[in-house]
């Protein structure tokens, strides 16, 4: 009898590729709102955040990636 082979995914996993959909999130609605919006005198602001967070977020992601794949 053979074994089924059972891919084992982990909650560093998990919760690593939930950042990065929202990574990808966030860079969407500061694409979409200045595209839509005219923004003034804080589009530069509404820029910077959105951009710094998006690449906290994936950055935090690659790096329970890697806890995850240490792990192992």
């Amino acid at each position: 009898m053979e074994k089924d082979s059972v891919k084992r995914i982990s909650v560093w996993e998990k919760v690593s590729d939930f950042m990065m959909d929202i990574s990808k999130y966030v860079l969407t609605a500061v694409i979409i709102t200045s595209a839509f919006e005219e923004l003034s005198d804080v589009a530069w602001m509404m820029y910077l955040w959105g951009i710094l967070g998006a690449v906290l977020l994936l950055t935090v992601s690659i790096f329970m990636i890697h806890i995850a794949n240490r792990s192992r």
